[in-house]
């Protein structure tokens, strides 16, 4: 029986859109067996519009989901291991690590975390990890501000300090979805976010979340860790920049803060992966050179751990594809290079 004209472009398009389907299917299927990918995305719950003052952190109390890991927050948001920090017997000092999603751990198990490994290296001492997806140098200060003067055991204080954190807009789109979603937003700011939240966007982000092969598709096309680098690098590309002046006041605030409460004050300048694969390349230089120079100028201890994130296995220590955030073996590492800090 021959079809009409209509129904056999039907069935074409149809047979077309089932092979690629099961095409993806399969190719999905065999990214999540032979490759280390992990997913991307966070869960709402973790994150709270209002903590430390800063109109966005993590919410206290939660069991959310951060790249394809659990991950557990107590009473003022921290991340720590699921039923809490370890009992708190003999131990009359404590150790607050600053930082964003590099501190967060994002992907990895708490207990792998710097912070979670410091926590079994230094037994007699709490670790606070204060970390939150999004925050900036602005941030950091508002939880000094916050939680410190509350805190009397708190007797070191690490910065962990991504090279994007002279800027806040991861923070400010995160408080703007929060705004949209609980409905605080005002009317006119929702109907311009909503104008500006695509189709892609809302694809996007549903696909980051549960496609590995889409992952691995994206970074073979437009290559992460080259795009990462390019966009922060931007940060300091210029001799004057009003986000790293910014920044560089807050951090002095924290340390001068800090050192009339007798507390010691370290900031770990964490590096990018393009960096430590294309040190040819002078720029790749520029950050670290301007944040150690700035901050030493201004008598705040300052260690670069790029030195000990460099040799063969350097892309071991970066979660596949990801320009900064480190797995497993790099939290291994920054634990290393936080724990020298303190000692010295």
């Amino acid at each position: 029986m021959k079809l009409p004209r209509g129904g056999a472009e039907a069935l074409l398009v149809l047979g077309t859109f089932l092979f690629l389907l099961v095409g993806a299917l399969i190719a999905e299927f065999c990214v999540r067996a032979f490759s280390d990918i992990n997913f991307l995305g966070n869960s709402e719950n973790l994150f709270v519009a209002d903590a430390f003052g800063t109109s966005m952190g993590n919410a206290p109390n939660v069991r959310g989901i951060s790249f394809g890991a659990v991950a557990y927050t107590d009473e003022h948001g921290f991340r720590v291991p699921q039923g809490g920090l370890p009992a708190d017997e003999g131990k009359a000092t404590a150790i607050l690590i600053l930082g964003d999603s590099v501190g967060f751990g994002p992907a990895v198990e708490e207990g792998d975390t710097y912070a979670g490994r410091l926590r079994a290296q230094f037994p007699t001492k709490r670790v606070y990890n204060a970390s939150v997806i999004g925050y900036a140098t602005r941030d950091y200060r508002n939880v000094v501000a916050a939680f410190v003067p509350l805190h009397d055991e708190v007797t070191d204080v690490v910065l962990v300090f991504c090279l994007n954190d002279v800027t806040s807009r991861s923070a400010a789109r995160i408080e703007r979805h929060l705004e949209a979603k609980t409905g605080t937003m005002p009317r006119e700011e929702l109907k311009e976010w909503l104008r500006s939240f695509s189709l892609f966007s809302a694809a996007n982000g549903f696909l980051r979340s549960h496609s590995k092969f889409y992952l691995h598709f994206k970074h073979r096309l437009f290559g992460t860790q080259r795009l990462g680098w390019e966009v922060v690098s931007q940060l300091y590309a210029s001799d004057r920049d009003a986000d790293l002046e910014a920044s560089l006041e807050e951090i002095g605030w924290i340390a001068a803060t800090l050192k009339e409460r007798g507390i010691s004050f370290v900031v770990v300048l964490s590096p990018f992966l393009y960096q430590l694969e294309n040190p040819q390349d002078p720029a790749t230089q520029v950050p670290q050179r301007k944040l150690g120079e700035q901050l030493a100028a201004m008598g705040v201890k300052t260690v670069d751990a790029r030195p000990d994130f460099d040799g063969p296995a350097m892309t071991a220590y970066f979660l596949r594809f990801d320009p900064m955030h480190f797995s497993k073996e790099g939290h291994r590492v920054m634990e290393t290079v936080i724990a020298r800090a303190l000692a010295d």
